[in-house]
């Protein structure tokens, strides 16, 4: 289904849980090329404002390893030129990382990256309804995944692809056809 597109596990690390008020502290790009290349684009985001007390707890960003890192505007050109016509995938993606980079592309007036398809494991495992929690760190136990050092954008990535792929060959009559035919199979 994957075959022929560069396929890309996302995540970011920010300083809050809203879009609108808060920002990129880390994003990492991690996954293959269309030919197998391996891609691995990550980097610490310089956020503007002060990371809250609350969020170093959860990822361990803390305000001087932003320093000097450049504003979301100096690193955007370099996601969006992997991101375009890729299939992205992410845990949550869909309502939590995307909305920070529409928010992030907004502010500073640039278009927002236009993948191929984003996919989403979140979406993926309520739909297919796997027992008990959804969270990340729950279905890569559940799924065998290692997952060390989470709350970081390039651990989680991976995590992300690993998780799908794990999916993938569980439920492999709920991957046939084309990837657009899988992405409408999910919004029915």
């Amino acid at each position: 289904m994957l075959s022929g597109y560069r396929v890309l596990g996302f995540d970011l690390e920010t300083t809050g849980f809203n879009p609108r008020s808060d920002r990129v502290v880390q994003y990492a790009l991690v996954g293959s090329d269309a030919d197998g290349s391996h891609i691995n684009l990550q980097s610490l985001v310089n956020p503007g404002m002060s990371i809250p007390e609350g969020s170093i707890r959860v990822h361990g960003i803390t305000n001087d390893d932003v320093r000097g890192r450049g504003e979301f505007g100096n690193h955007i050109a370099d996601m969006a030129s992997l991101m375009e016509n890729s299939i992205v995938v992410g845990h949550n993606v869909i309502d939590f990382d995307w909305r920070f980079v529409e928010m992030e592309c907004m502010r500073i007036g640039v278009e927002v990256p236009r993948p191929h398809a984003i996919i989403d494991t979140l979406v993926i495992a309520r739909r297919f309804v796997i027992p008990g929690s959804h969270k990340l760190g729950s279905l890569c136990d559940r799924f065998d995944i290692r997952l060390e050092k989470a709350h970081r954008a390039d651990v989680d990535a991976g995590a992300t692809l690993l998780l799908l792929w794990k999916m993938m060959q569980t439920y492999p009559r709920k991957f046939r056809g084309t990837v657009d035919e899988f992405i409408g199979s999910l919004a029915r």
